[in-house]
């Protein structure tokens, strides 16, 4: 009998060592929950990002932004006085960082060693993704329309629309407004088709942005961008100075109009080099990007549990994969080949991805964090990723039965997760 249940037990190892594919083990040393920093704050929260040369998670927070030291993972600093923060990002001197103010329609500039506030940059309506250009100094600021009416509502406060029934016509479009972080002027916007969202940059200067409702990505070239809008925005200067009129009682700088919106639109340099890559239908909602400048490859995490991995050059899908519901940010870790998607919904939960070689990608764990942890910022110097979220509690002593209990963050919860191997 226990021989026969020793044969047993061996042969079954065997069968499960022959169907469990290598490709999906855990790693030898497992990614964890290393720890948890309470910082606390108010507010629903967005997008974060990391600083690794200086050791600091800046956080849009609410109407703040919080600086954590991940080293001690305290709070060193504090950016206040937001309606909504959305997100930061750094310049490439170690000197400036900007932050999108939903509410206001501006980008803040701050001063990254004191953290006081150093300007105030007009954008126009709703800006949120941020994206910093070191070559032409260039930031672009993603302004999305709101949705149209009769859009859902998700449990945390941003609208996606309702995809039931037949498509109705795109009339939506949004804007990307470019600043001169020299001047710290507006100098032109383009108009886009969509609902834009996240955006990125790569090493070669193109700018990519993701359009949720059409399942697109737009890439243009941000050197191509400044050159045009630098040459319009001379010969307007030029044509201004010629006029004889009256002097206006404000002046009002110049700034550049590109409208991409129309397929007959090639006319300049600038917009011969838009290209749209096509996700739909395997991927829906593009809802975040991240950049592989080493090989070429961009990563969109999808709302319905994909992520596609696209070649930067020609917009070939190289590849998809499962993630998590929910995920609202993926980041990539060029120094140990890695990727991560921050998956709120559920439970919560992190998909790690490998990369073997350039095309080679296997899912190699699936770690459980908590509850509405969709935005994370890795920091590869470390090999550590950081994602946050709170604690939702209901108050028993309110009048009501169980159906009225409402769910409502618990004060002091605010906490940021540490995640290594």
């Amino acid at each position: 009998m226990k021989r026969a249940m020793l044969f047993f037990l061996l042969l079954t190892a065997r069968l499960m060592a022959q169907t469990v594919p290598l490709s999906t083990e855990l790693p030898s040393h497992p990614f964890f929950i290393r720890a948890t920093w309470y910082i606390g704050g108010v507010g629903n929260w967005d997008y974060l990002t990391m600083d690794s040369q200086a050791g600091r998670l800046y956080i849009a927070h609410g109407t703040t932004v919080q600086v954590v030291d991940v080293s001690s993972g305290t709070q060193t600093g504090i950016i206040s006085g937001f309606y909504e923060a959305r997100q930061i990002a750094l310049d490439d001197t170690g000197q400036v960082g900007y932050v999108s103010d939903g509410g206001q329609g501006k980008v803040v500039v701050f001063d990254r060693q004191t953290f006081r506030k150093t300007a105030e940059i007009d954008t126009g309506a709703n800006p949120r993704s941020l994206v910093y250009d070191p070559l032409t100094k260039l930031l672009f600021v993603v302004r999305a329309n709101p949705p149209a009416e009769g859009a859902a509502e998700t449990p945390d406060h941003r609208r996606q629309p309702i995809r039931e029934g037949p498509p109705a016509e795109v009339t939506t479009t949004s804007k990307v407004t470019v600043v001169d972080t020299q001047s710290e002027t507006v100098i032109g916007e383009i108009t886009l088709p969509g609902l834009l969202g996240f955006a990125v940059v790569d090493q070669n200067d193109q700018v990519y942005v993701a359009s949720t409702d059409r399942n697109e990505v737009f890439r243009f070239d941000a050197q191509a961008v400044a050159t045009v809008m630098h040459s319009l925005l001379e010969s307007a200067s030029a044509s201004a100075s010629k006029a004889v009129a009256a002097p206006p009682e404000e002046e009002t700088a110049p700034s550049i109009s590109l409208d991409w919106t129309s397929d007959q639109h090639a006319q300049n340099p600038a917009e011969g080099h838009l290209r749209i890559f096509h996700l739909s239908p395997e991927c829906a909602d593009p809802r975040s990007l991240a950049i592989d400048n080493a090989h070429l490859r961009l990563f969109a995490a999808c709302d319905n549990r994909k992520l596609i991995v696209l070649n930067t050059g020609t917009g070939d899908k190289v590849t998809s994969l499962p993630i998590g519901p929910g995920a609202d940010a993926v980041g990539y870790d060029q120094d140990h080949g890695l990727i991560f998607t921050a998956n709120g919904g559920a439970e919560g939960s992190m998909t790690i991805i490998r990369q073997d070689v350039t095309d080679t990608y296997a899912v190699i764990q699936t770690l459980p964090t908590r509850q509405r942890a969709s935005t994370l910022a890795v920091d590869p110097t470390a090999g550590a990723v950081y994602l946050v979220t709170d604690y939702l509690g209901v108050d028993l002593n309110r009048p009501g039965g169980i159906g009225t209990l409402v769910q409502t963050p618990v004060t002091g919860s605010f906490q940021v997760l540490k995640i290594s191997n």
